[in-house]
């Protein structure tokens, strides 16, 4: 390895371990400003720029967001938006032809090729009565705790979906 490749290596792993701890304190704590962010990584031995902190910020994808102490910043949410919440709705009313359910499990019936599309848009909702899911070419096996849970997911869906199964 020469020495620019050592360089190299070295400031990635230092990057990455400042990240890290920035992505901690954001976490944690609410932070108002990158001169106090600054502060709290001096403390843990990290020595940063103004410009430096600007772009570990961009690439962790932190941003402010109000709050009842004033503006904060905050952790990137997970990878979800408007398109996606649209894409769930179009799937669930285009696709879903029927929903099964034996005991603790759901059938979700689809045309050919596009339970894997019904799928994700399922885990996206993230309703806390879907334990689990599979697809496959047409269908989309639910698995709930109880048949209680997967009665409760088929009329969710159902609602979602601008029809009623059962």
């Amino acid at each position: 390895m020469n020495n620019y490749t050592q360089a190299t290596v070295g400031r990635d792993a230092a990057a990455m371990a400042r990240r890290a701890a920035i992505a901690a304190l954001v976490g944690r704590k609410p932070i108002g400003s990158q001169e106090e962010l600054a502060r709290l990584l001096a403390r843990q031995g990290f020595k940063v720029t103004q410009a430096t902190l600007s772009r570990d910020l961009r690439a962790l994808g932190i941003g402010k967001a109000p709050s009842a102490a004033g503006a904060v910043y905050v952790l990137a949410g997970p990878a979800r938006d408007v398109t996606d919440a649209r894409r769930t709705k179009l799937e669930l009313e285009a696709f879903v032809q029927d929903v099964k359910v034996i005991n603790n499990l759901a059938l979700v019936i689809t045309p050919p090729g596009n339970a894997h599309g019904v799928g994700r848009a399922i885990d996206l909702l993230g309703w806390p009565e879907v334990e689990g899911s599979i697809a496959g070419d047409d269908t989309v096996l639910i698995v709930t705790r109880t048949s209680g849970k997967a009665l409760e997911f088929r009329r969710r869906l159902g609602a979602m979906a601008g029809r009623s199964f059962g």
